[in-house]
């Protein structure tokens, strides 16, 4: 028999070489779900993250100090597994249930100091060492 839809979703935020777990009911709305993610990437420990005090672990990713300084997108796949050709805005008053599925990535797509979206940055990060890829 085919299994019920999750009541809790799991979705991984990603942008630059940062994954962040996101958990939100399957009716909440992308809106709520950017709440989550500006109280993620707005966090103190987030530019601390060895706890050292250094305080440049994610220097490269914008500061955001509101929701409207990004969007969330999806990747576009051109064949299943292959690298996003292109990354979809999602609609902030989707139900997340409606656009994505459980354990789906989700990008952060960042506005410029004149509020237009620049392009998505995030690397793909292996799971194998580097010795073992060659």
């Amino acid at each position: 028999p085919p299994r019920p839809p999750p009541k809790i979703y799991i979705l991984l935020l990603k942008t630059h070489r940062l994954t962040i777990f996101l958990s939100a009911p399957q009716e909440a709305t992308i809106r709520s779900l950017k709440a989550e993610a500006l109280s993620a990437l707005s966090s103190p420990d987030m530019f601390d993250v060895d706890g050292n005090g250094n305080g440049n672990a994610n220097e490269d990713i914008p500061v955001v100090t509101s929701a409207d300084d990004f969007e969330l997108c999806r990747a576009i796949r051109g064949k299943q597994n292959a690298a996003p050709t292109a990354y979809e805005v999602l609609d902030a008053e989707s139900q997340i249930r409606v656009l994505l599925n459980n354990w789906e990535e989700v990008y952060v797509q960042f506005r410029d100091e004149n509020g237009k979206l620049v392009p998505v940055q995030v690397s793909q990060t292996s799971l194998l060492d580097e010795e073992e890829e060659e």
